[in-house]
C-alpha cells in the first residue's frame, strides 16, 4: 500500500514538470452518502457508503499534439474508498487481490484521422463507464444502488490487457471494437487466458442517442465454465423537457444461466435540480449442469427508484434517493443466492434503499 501510494503521489507532482510540454490535467471525484437498507428477511443497516452516486476517483490525463491530426494522451485514474481511503476497482488472480495504482483505467492511445487505439487496462464497451463505454441507457448509470443497471446485467467490466478501436464519427455514427488478450493476465498459452472481445455501434445526434453492442467472454482458462455471449442495445431521446433512456440485454453461457434484463428511466428537470426515475426487469433461468434438484430453475427480479440532484455549484451536487428491488424466491437472500450460484448480490436484488448524500468533482 505504501508503494501505491508513494507511486501516485510522484505521478501528481511529475503533472507540473510536464504541463509545460502537453496539456496535462489532475481530475477526480469526491462523492459520500448516508445510506440505509434492508435486504429482505436480513436486519436494516444504516452506513456511510462512499461512492453511492458515482465512484471515487483520481486520475491524471494528458495529450500531446503531434501535428497534422495526430496526437498521443494517456489516462491514469484510481478508485478509493473515501470512509476508509483504501483502493477500489482492484483486480484478482488465483484469488489474490492485485492492488495496482491506477485500476480504474490506465491506457496509451494514439489519436488521428483514422480515429483512436488505445492500450492498457479499460473498462469493457457496455461497462457503464469509463472512456470506452457505450452504454448509456441510464440516467443512474453504474451509481445510486439498487438503481445501478451493473446489478442485474452481465457485465465484464474491467479488463486488462486490452486493444480498442474507436472510429471517427460520420454524421453522428462511429463504431468501437475491444480484445482483451487476458481479461487479468496474458502470461500463459493464449488457449489458457481469458478473452474479451467486444463490438459496438453508435449514433449521437441531435435528441437520439442510441448503441448496439456484441460481446463475448471465453472463459478459456476454466474448464468448468463455457463462453458467455451477450446483445445489448438501448439509447435515449431528449424530448424538449425530458429526456428518456432504455436499455435491453439478453446474455446466455451454456451449463450456467440465460437471461434478459430491460431498463426504462427518465431525467427531468425540476426546480432547479434534476429528477430521474426509472425501474428495471430481470427475467432469467438456470442452464445445464447449473440446475440443481429440488431447486427452481426461474430468476427474477423488479425495481424502481428515483432520486433527486440539486446543483450547489458547477461542480457540487447534493441528492437524496430512494430505490425498491423485489426479487423472486431464487433471488430472496443471500442463502439462495449462494446455492444457485448466481453472481447477484442480495442488496442488489431484493432490497430496499434510502441516501442522501453530496458529490463534487475537481
Amino acid at each position: 500500500m505504501k508503494k501505491v501510494l508513494a507511486l501516485s503521489a510522484a505521478a501528481l507532482l511529475m503533472t507540473g514538470v510536464y504541463a509545460a510540454e502537453s496539456n496535462v490535467q489532475v481530475y477526480g471525484v469526491i462523492d459520500a452518502a448516508v445510506t440505509g437498507y434492508k435486504v429482505k428477511g436480513q436486519d436494516a443497516v444504516l452506513e456511510f457508503t462512499s461512492g453511492f452516486s458515482m465512484g471515487n476517483r483520481i486520475g491524471i490525463r494528458g495529450r500531446e499534439d503531434l501535428g497534422n491530426g495526430y496526437s498521443v494522451g494517456f489516462d491514469l485514474e484510481q478508485g478509493f474508498l473515501l470512509d476508509t481511503g483504501a483502493q477500489f476497482n482492484t483486480w484478482s488472480k488465483d484469488g489474490v487481490v492485485q492492488n495496482g495504482a491506477f485500476n480504474r483505467q490506465s491506457y496509451l492511445d494514439v489519436t488521428g484521422p483514422f480515429g483512436k487505439i488505445a492500450f492498457g487496462r479499460m473498462v469493457s464497451l457496455s461497462g457503464g463507464t469509463g472512456d470506452f463505454n457505450m452504454a448509456k441507457w441510464s440516467p443512474f448509470g453504474i451509481g445510486y444502488g439498487v438503481a445501478s443497471f451493473i446489478g442485474y446485467t452481465f457485465n465484464q467490466s474491467r479488463v486488462n490487457n486490452a486493444l480498442a478501436y474507436v472510429s471517427p464519427s460520420f454524421d453522428g455514427f462511429k463504431v468501437q471494437a475491444m480484445y482483451s488478450n487476458g481479461t487479468t493476465t496474458d502470461d500463459e498459452k493464449w488457449s489458457h487466458n481469458d478473452h474479451y472481445y467486444g463490438i459496438g455501434a453508435m449514433y449521437d445526434k441531435g435528441p437520439l442517442n442510441a448503441e448496439l453492442i456484441f460481446e463475448t467472454l471465453d472463459n478459456k482458462s476454466s474448464e468448468a465454465l463455457k463462453p458467455a455471449y451477450v446483445i445489448s442495445a438501448g439509447g435515449s431521446y431528449k424530448f424538449s423537457m425530458t429526456k428518456v433512456f432504455f436499455g435491453y440485454q439478453y446474455g446466455t453461457q451454456d451449463n450456467k444461466r440465460k437471461q434478459h434484463v430491460i431498463l426504462l428511466s427518465s431525467a427531468t428537470p425540476l426546480a432547479g435540480g434534476t429528477l430521474k426515475f426509472g425501474g428495471k426487469l430481470l427475467l432469467g433461468k438456470l442452464d445445464g449442469k447449473a440446475k440443481k434438484a429440488g431447486m427452481e430453475d426461474k430468476y427474477n427480479s423488479w425495481n424502481i427508484n428515483a432520486a433527486y440532484e440539486y446543483p450547489l455549484s458547477k461542480r457540487t451536487y447534493v441528492y437524496g434517493f430512494a430505490g425498491y428491488a423485489d426479487g423472486g424466491k431464487l433471488l430472496s437472500g443471500t442463502a439462495s443466492l449462494k446455492a444457485s450460484g448466481l453472481p447477484f448480490r442480495a442488496n442488489m436484488v431484493n432490497a430496499w434503499q434510502l441516501a442522501v448524500g453530496m458529490n463534487h468533482k475537481f
